[in-house]
């Protein structure tokens, strides 16, 4: 599955023209904590296979793929950059406290990656400096 979902995803940012960005999620098992009977389910969460299907697919397609880190961004506004917990009132709602900007809590949290990798980018192809 985690090699269809990954084609499509790398097939379409090469038809567009655009890379692609997702979060680090090193250390989710160690993060998280559950019930013992809810352990193995967790355990073969695809999360990693995922991201390396898509980084071998994505460099070998030549589509830009960066992971960023993933501390706040469903809680950091994308309009404003105010961060609070009470910004995600909920699992799936996001609303500002400062600027009123709401939405669903994956599509903001979603800007916050693409935002962050765009600053990343301009980082990683940043030209090196001649040598004094």
């Amino acid at each position: 599955m985690n090699h269809v979902i990954s084609k499509e995803i790398v097939s379409v940012a090469q038809r567009t023209g655009r890379g692609i960005a997702v979060e680090e999620l090193d250390g989710i098992r160690e993060r998280v904590r559950l019930r013992r009977d809810q352990r193995a389910t967790l355990s073969s969460w695809p999360f990693h296979q995922l991201g390396q299907h898509l980084a071998y697919k994505a460099r070998r397609a030549g589509v830009p793929f960066l992971e960023v880190d993933p501390a706040y961004t469903s809680q950091r506004c994308p309009r404003c950059g105010h961060t609070e917990r009470a910004n995600r009132p909920t699992r799936d709602r996001f609303c500002c406290r400062r600027c009123g900007l709401a939405g669903p809590a994956d599509a903001v949290a979603g800007v916050n990656v693409r935002d962050r990798a765009r600053s990343a980018w301009v980082f990683v192809t940043m030209p090196v400096p001649p040598p004094v």
